[in-house]
Order: C-alpha cells, then sequence, then structure tokens
C-alpha cells in the first residue's frame, strides 16, 4: 500500500489522532458530556446529508440507485446511519469525523459486495465548465447559477452517464 503521507507527516497525524483518544480517555462521561458528544457528530452528519436531503427529502427511492442498492441509499438517507451519498457526483462514503467535510469513498456496496457505479465528478466539472464558460472548482459561487438538474442525479441520468 502506498501512503501520499510523508513519515513526519504520518507522525503528525498519528499524534492527533493519539490526543483525541486521550481526550476521550479523560471525558466526563455525564449526561451533558455526551449529548454534546452526540450532538456534535449528529450536527457533521446532518450537514454532509444536505445533498440527499435536498434532492430525494430523505427518500431513498426517489434515487435511479435505488433499486441496485437499496440498503445503501436507505442508510445514505438516514440521518443516524454514517453513510454518505452525493447525487450530484454520484459517490457513496463513509464521513471522516474530523470536523470538516472529508470522506472516505467506497467503490462496493457494503451489503451486497457489488460495485458501484463509478463517480461522475470530473464529468460534472466539464459540463459546468462548459454551460459556465469558466474554469470552476468545488467551492466557486459560480456553481449556485446551473440548472437545479445538476443538484442531483438528473443531469447525468440526461446525459448517459
Amino acid at each position: 500500500m502506498t501512503f501520499w503521507l510523508t513519515d513526519e507527516e504520518m507522525d503528525s497525524e498519528i499524534a492527533a489522532n493519539m490526543e483525541a483518544c486521550a481526550r476521550y480517555d479523560t471525558f466526563d462521561c455525564n449526561d451533558a458530556g455526551w449529548d454534546e458528544i452526540w450532538n456534535g457528530l449528529f450536527a457533521m452528519l446532518i450537514e454532509q446529508k444536505q445533498g440527499v436531503r435536498a434532492v430525494f427529502g430523505l427518500d431513498p427511492r426517489k434515487s435511479t440507485l435505488f433499486e441496485a442498492h437499496p440498503h445503501l441509499l436507505w442508510a445514505a438517507c438516514d440521518p443516524q446511519q454514517p453513510v454518505l451519498y452525493s447525487p450530484a457526483f454520484r459517490e457513496f462514503g463513509f464521513p471522516v469525523f474530523d470536523g470538516g467535510p472529508a470522506v472516505t469513498a467506497i467503490d462496493f456496496d457494503p451489503w451486497t459486495g457489488t460495485a458501484l457505479p463509478p463517480s461522475v465528478r470530473d464529468a460534472y466539472f466539464e459540463e459546468a465548465e462548459k454551460l459556465l464558460g469558466q474554469e470552476v472548482g468545488l467551492l466557486d459561487d459560480a456553481l449556485d447559477t446551473l440548472p437545479q438538474d445538476f443538484d442531483g442525479e438528473a443531469w447525468w441520468i440526461e446525459r448517459g452517464l
């Protein structure tokens, strides 16, 4: 397995992870303390499930992928399950609970073992750049001006991707 971090960067990450574990070990597990942890994790999951919430109304049956991956889509639409789905990019993953938007991508349905369809992230940006007439990145405000179809699966379904 090839790592993209240097030894020093890995040491730093390991030290940060050890510090986080030590903080947990000394955490006061009273009700207020657990509420703090639960609310933080739940808030991160809700934030990362905005796509399925906005596009499907948390109803996984609205996804074109539901028939092939019903358990995975149910989990992706359940705010209490750590499974994420980006309808616009056709990407599934598990959140990295670091307080940010990091996701560990998955290529296989954990319930069936079947391969998931490939990501359409690159095609999304190619289409966005054609429509907008400029190069765009993930955080560009210009993406907000794309047709509503680009918020969900419709854009890649229409293009046969």
